[in-house]
């Protein structure tokens, strides 16, 4: 494999050379489509983007063989979205709100996998640990212009990750066609309130900035349980030269999230569900926290005389975060017993990528080449201790008064230190003959970590058991992607596409060594629709999925969860999924997902994937009335689907299928001052989204909420 990538290297690099054409000669290819003229990072109107910034190249998407989902601002206001989760909700086959309503990070299910800790922050990667099932902190949406999700393996893109996908969040940036500003205020029935504002300015010709903020308080469900903070962002554009442009974005965080203990599974069916989705079972002397991050990046690209172009991206990010939590356990009559957790996060993170890019002609056949290196190193250090026998509470007669911690009860202590850096060479070469569509990509990683796990087990009058766990690796893979397509002249496109993927984990397993790699490898078929006479974005795909490897949950001794590892998993899908702005002011968007998992091998040989519906299926639609007394008026309304799935890879605890209806009603009153209202969960519905080992975790309930904003 590395002599067929290094082949592919100096190939790709003889195309540049002898015997080859430059873009610009007269070269007849026929006609070819261009869908979109769309800054793959700026804002759309509406709901239908024509182009994504997460392929790095700004391929249209109508020409991307893979199933991307880009979410507009637009979307994201008009269904009032307070987090990512919200924001994918209807997104096709994606399955969020795992752990209910959670401000602390976001669980987002694709294609059988969690991806809380696949998420990225304009193109380089966000995360706060290298545990799997850490989830990256919560970034304020209002900050974030798009959210991309690339379904499938992108490993030949961005390195160690899984082969479900991952989602991009793109910051919003200074913008050079003008002065605009937002100011506005959101109150919700639960107590969330809070204000924001967003001021894009126009030096001069060749200098822009943009500020946006946001401040308040985001109160869930049971009232207890709440975020109080501030997001601040900043970006400037400067053009230092007609071909050098440097962007610079900046965003800090500082919040205070609760963790929502969930519900003792001993209760669950002894009450009603809404009786137990809105008990509190903490207590606020025991519930606390401080979280802060920042983000640094720069991204400058410069463009050469022969219309190439070097593109380098870096960014810096700092997290830190001390808090502390009660969990809940048994249950005796009433009573619930509880646990505390205190937890201390220190991680500091540096990546960059560096490409040369361009375009060359081999007599009919244009190359649209790319070659990069991205570099990234991750230092993290976490202190978790577990303190169990904490006062417990009766779900009959709760005593909320401030409690003491307990200190001399048995305990749980883990401290790691680890570093992992990752080197990544990549070369890919996108062709377009006549309407006929190739692309050929590979990479070789080198991902390398040092460091570990010191843990200490105590039981009074038992003593300590002690533990410790190297977490030094040495991990290196080649992964690629190859794909053949056709487009047509009417906008329709058609494709085959094979990709592989892989990921290391600084993590220690059930058996006291760290955990092996995974490695995924993935065939897609797909066709898609974008017209040029209409704006609307469809696609259809089916899939199948292997991954080796992955790393699930079990429970140990102390009653503490630890990492096993399933040694296959193939999943089979389909995926449909559009978003259009049609005529008359109507928008739309929706998809439907048919998953069918199988774990292969191991004690559930056989079985389903946890928390995998098969069916999934999520309609949005809002007319806005463009004429009449009522012009101005907007009415939206929409449904999602999640299937009946299992909570556990054993297959025990099959969830039940649930419909959740969300509305929302809004007036442009034709100055830029605009009132909207939101209705989630319109029924009400009291579901159970989750299970696990001692506590199950309900979605969210009905939200009514209301914003007031005015733009010029």
């Amino acid at each position: 494999m590395k002599f067929t990538f290094f082949l592919m290297l100096g190939t790709s690099a003889l195309a540049l050379s002898a015997g080859v054409a430059t873009a610009q000669d007269a070269v007849d290819l026929g006609e070819i489509i261009i869908q979109s003229e769309e800054d793959p990072t700026g804002p759309v109107v509406g709901y239908a983007a024509g182009t994504t910034a997460s392929t790095k190249s700004g391929r249209s998407l109508l020409e991307t063989p893979s199933s991307v989902t880009v979410v507009t601002t637009d979307q994201i206001e008009d269904t009032a979205a307070n987090n990512l989760s919200e924001a994918l909700g209807y997104a096709a086959g994606v399955v969020t709100e795992a752990y209910g309503a959670d401000p602390r990070f976001d669980s987002i299910s694709v294609r059988g996998a969690d991806l809380q800790n696949q998420i990225y922050l304009n193109g380089l990667q966000f995360s706060r640990s290298t545990r799997p099932n850490y989830g990256a902190p919560s970034l304020d949406l209002y900050g974030m212009e798009r959210v991309e999700l690339l379904r499938g393996p992108n490993s030949v893109l961005y390195g160690a990750g899984s082969p479900a996908g991952l989602v991009n969040l793109i910051q919003k940036r200074a913008q050079s066609d003008g002065d605009t500003t937002e100011l506005g205020l959101h109150a919700d029935g639960n107590g969330s309130y809070y204000v924001f504002g967003d001021a894009n300015r126009v030096v001069d010709d060749r200098f822009a900035y943009r500020i946006v903020g946001k401040a308040g308080n985001r109160v869930l469900g049971t009232d207890d349980y709440d975020n109080p903070g501030a997001y601040l962002g900043f970006a400037a554009k400067y053009q230092a030269t007609d071909a050098t442009t440097v962007e610079f974005l900046l965003s800090y965080q500082d919040d205070d999230p609760d963790s929502p203990s969930g519900v003792p599974n001993g209760l669950v069916g002894t009450r009603s569900d809404e009786d137990l989705r809105d008990f509190y079972f903490g207590n606020e002397a025991l519930e606390y926290g401080d979280r802060k991050v920042l983000n640094l990046g720069a991204q400058v690209t410069h463009t050469f005389d022969n219309g190439w172009r070097l593109v380098s991206n870096t960014g810096v990010t700092k997290f830190d975060w001390s808090y502390s939590n009660l969990s809940v356990g048994g249950v005796t009559g009433t009573d619930v017993a509880r646990t505390q957790l205190l937890q201390d996060e220190d991680v500091t993170s540096y990546a960059t990528d560096l490409r040369l890019e361009g375009s060359a002609l081999t007599g009919d056949v244009l190359h649209n080449l790319a070659f990069g290196i991205d570099a990234s190193r991750f230092e993290e250090s976490a202190l978790s201790v577990f303190y169990y026998g904490q006062d417990s509470i009766d779900f009959a007669a709760p005593d909320y008064s401030p409690i003491t911690p307990v200190r001399d009860g048995a305990s749980w202590y883990a401290n790691k230190n680890v570093t992992v850096e990752q080197v990544g060479i990549y070369a890919s070469d996108e062709i377009e003959y006549g309407h006929w569509r190739a692309g050929l990509a590979l990479r070789h990683d080198r991902n390398k970590s040092e460091g570990q796990s010191n843990t200490l087990y105590t039981v009074p009058g038992s003593g300590g058991t002690p533990g410790t766990v190297d977490l030094t690796r040495d991990d290196s893979a080649t992964t690629g992607q190859a794909s053949v397509g056709y487009v047509w002249d009417n906008g329709v496109s058609a494709y085959l596409s094979y990709g592989t993927s892989f990921q290391s984990f600084a993590e220690p397993g059930d058996t006291g060594t760290a955990l092996d790699p995974t490695t995924g490898e993935q065939w897609e078929v797909g066709a898609k629709y974008l017209p040029a006479t209409l704006d609307a974005y469809l696609s259809a795909s089916v899939y199948q999925l292997e991954e080796k490897n992955r790393p699930v949950y079990v429970q140990n001794g102390a009653g503490v969860r630890a990492y096993d590892q399933v040694g296959k998993s193939r999943i089979r899908g389909l995926e449909l999924e559009g978003r259009a702005n049609l005529a008359d002011g109507w928008s739309v968007t929706g998809g439907y997902s048919f998953t069918d998992s199988e774990i292969i091998g191991g004690d559930n040989n056989g079985n389903e994937l946890g928390l995998t519906p098969k069916h999934t299926f999520k309609l949005w639609a809002s007319k806005e009335i463009q004429g009449g007394p009522l012009a101005g008026l907007t009415v939206g309304a929409g449904a999602r689907f999640i299937g009946e799935r299992y909570a556990f890879n054993a297959n025990a605890n099959q969830l039940d299928s649930v419909t959740l209806l969300d509305a929302a009603v809004s007036y442009d009153f034709d100055d830029g001052t605009e009132l909207q209202v939101n209705v989630t969960n319109l029924t009400d519905e009291a579901y159970v989204s989750s299970v696990g080992y001692f506590s199950t975790y309900y979605g969210d309930g009905r939200t009514i909420s209301a914003t007031l904003s005015k733009k010029w």
